[in-house]
């Protein structure tokens, strides 16, 4: 669990002099402070701990809806799940993301946070799918694409795992003009153990003017350096934050999506947080 539940007794004195104990009053304190409040200097300023049950929280998330391939030939459909928990739920302090092949389609969630921050620790604890046909990825773009469309405003790529393009592999990677399409910036990689479905990896960023730094499970794997150009640094602007699970195309592979039709896919995150 993420938080332990503290609970502090209060005692009221009673007109005979009698001290009687009073309703306990409690609260959640975070088993490991400083990872909570402070992250390398920087202060918690907004998160999703998912310590709720149902739908994610409407507050602080929102959802692209669609199909039609999103650029990269992607077989699912994204759906709305403000209301129903279908592709997206809430239970035992875990954010589920559910992809399954019904009525001869995928369906699967895509949910934006409704803040967006310039620089910043931006971090996730997740459990991440490993299963070929399946893109579960936790990434970043921008609020208002200062710089013009797609690439030129960037893309921040935090995690995605794409088994099709690498075994248990983790990547992170930059988008801008001046590095994007198929060659983005890789600020990060790692192949994990077999085992990376079942195991729960912190998997974050730290983004400041001068550069940005990936972290996997607390140490840093890579960084680019801004240049001062807007071509490749178009990083100075607010972004927000998204977490999908993409089924096929270019990165999850079709033909493996097949073999996942009985069994669906599910991407498990523990928390969300961003510090500044």
């Amino acid at each position: 669990m993420k938080k332990k539940r503290h609970c502090a007794l209060a005692f009221s004195l009673l007109t005979a002099g009698v001290l009687a104990l009073a309703a306990p009053s409690c609260g959640f304190m975070p088993e490991d402070d400083e990872e909570t409040v402070d992250k390398d200097g920087m202060k918690l300023v907004w998160s999703d701990e998912f310590d709720y049950s149902g739908v994610p929280n409407t507050a602080k998330w929102k959802y692209q809806t669609g199909a039609g391939g999103w650029g990269n030939n992607e077989l699912q459909n994204y759906i709305d799940n403000s209301t129903t928990a279908d592709t997206a739920s809430v239970a035992n302090g875990v954010l589920t993301i559910k992809a399954d092949y019904k009525d001869g389609q995928w369906k699967s969630a895509r949910m934006n946070s409704k803040a967006s921050w310039k620089y910043g620790y931006i971090e996730a604890k997740m459990k991440i799918t490993d299963k070929y046909g399946a893109w579960p990825a936790f990434w970043m773009m921008p609020q208002d694409s200062v710089y013009g469309g797609w690439p030129k405003s960037g893309e921040i790529d935090i995690m995605e795992n794409a088994p099709h393009v690498g075994n248990h592999k983790v990547f992170s990677s930059l988008h801008a003009e001046g590095h994007g399409g198929e060659h983005p910036v890789s600020i990060g990689t790692k192949v994990f153990s077999e085992k990376l479905s079942d195991e729960w990896h912190t998997i974050g960023l730290k983004w400041e003017e001068s550069k940005i730094t990936a972290f996997y499970d607390g140490e840093a794997v890579g960084s680019y350096q801004n240049d001062g150009s807007t071509k490749n640094w178009p990083y100075d602007q607010n972004f927000y934050i998204i977490l999908n699970l993409a089924i096929g195309g270019n990165l999850g592979g079709t033909s493996e999506a097949t073999a996942l039709r009985d069994t669906g896919a599910e991407f498990q995150i523990d928390y969300v947080r961003v510090y500044q």
